[in-house]
């Protein structure tokens, strides 16, 4: 056999041996650091800041908002209920 790199024996397969000259691409690992620095950078300011905590109140309040919204939708498609009535309901259950 006339292997173009130098071949580790593993049972009865040859298989090549790794360049451990080649570069590998870590092209991968450094988007993830960017994106865990970019995700701690945004928690910690919607936590640890006066203006963080109050759009966390306002992001909360459009999350219930819609919630409830699908919910009703939901209910007032399967049932007999009006999607007025659902939304009382559902307002009911979701509290602020």
């Amino acid at each position: 056999m006339n292997w173009p790199v130098p071949c580790i024996y593993l049972g009865k397969i040859l298989a090549p041996m790794k360049n451990p000259f080649k570069k590998e691409d870590h092209t991968g690992l450094f988007v993830g650091i960017s994106v865990g620095v970019a995700a701690g950078i945004a928690l910690g300011w919607l936590f640890l800041t006066d203006k963080g905590a109050e759009y966390r109140r306002q992001i909360t309040r459009k999350v219930k908002e819609g919630v409830s919204d699908t919910a009703a939708d939901f209910i007032d498609k399967k049932t007999f209920v009006p999607k007025k009535a659902a939304k009382v309901a559902t307002d009911a259950v979701i509290k602020d």
